[in-house]
């Protein structure tokens, strides 16, 4: 059975990972959360080309928090190919 919200906020933090781990949970719902809000108000407001703008965004800063070794590994690669040591 997966452990219980409380459980997990209770766990002793033993390694930077657990840490890094809890902080991205907590940004990660955080930055959704604004993301709704902002989207509501311009969905609400008929601003369509800021509300796409946002979606553009959330997904280049929703990669970051989410994913960050992937694009960690990403950037490496295309600045390697920039720079011509790949």
């Amino acid at each position: 059975m997966p452990p219980v919200a409380h459980e997990i906020l209770a766990a002793p933090l033993t390694t930077g990972a657990e840490l890094k781990d809890w902080i991205l949970i907590v940004v990660g719902n955080l930055f959704a959360a604004f993301l709704a809000i902002r989207a509501v108000g311009y969905f609400i407001k008929d601003e369509w080309g800021k509300m796409i703008t946002l979606g553009v965004g959330a997904v280049f800063v929703g990669a970051i928090i989410w994913a960050p070794d992937a694009v960690q590994g990403f950037l490496t690669g295309v600045w390697g190919k920039v720079s011509g040591t790949a």
